[in-house]
């Protein structure tokens, strides 16, 4: 049995996305300091906690949005962005892990930024969601 919005690739993305996005950013938002912990344990593994944020989080989810979500129309731009965006994020901490290890070195900022990023997570997660009715 399928949901009667997910019909094609396009939609399963967005919904698949939509909670994804929606559940990590208030995980991030309500959670803040034990994802700085989480962070802050990857970087003191160096350039091998890059690549486990990076496998781990990112590069499945890129992949998918790139491949399967080219939309450039309605708010199901944004989630097509961030994939693209993603995608980029990916390729330097695979290639360029110190500069990778750069990004994650912001978790010793404090929890403000785990809720900013959060937050845009959420914000993301709400365009994958009018994606499926904005059609």
């Amino acid at each position: 049995m399928t949901w009667p919005i997910v019909t094609d690739a396009q939609s399963a993305v967005q919904l698949m996305m939509g909670i994804g996005c929606t559940l990590t950013g208030l995980s991030h938002v309500l959670q803040p300091l034990v994802w700085q912990d989480y962070f802050a344990a990857l970087y003191e593994r160096g350039e091998a906690g890059v690549f486990t944020r990076t496998m781990t989080w990112e590069l499945w989810p890129a992949l998918v949005v790139v491949t399967l979500h080219q939309v450039w129309s309605g708010p199901g731009v944004l989630l097509t962005l961030f994939g693209w965006m993603l995608l980029v994020k990916c390729t330097v901490a695979l290639l360029l892990p110190q500069i990778g290890l750069r990004s994650m070195a912001m978790a010793q900022r404090g929890p403000a930024m785990f809720v900013a990023g959060g937050t845009l997570l959420m914000v993301i997660g709400l365009a994958s969601g009018l994606g499926l009715i904005w059609r």
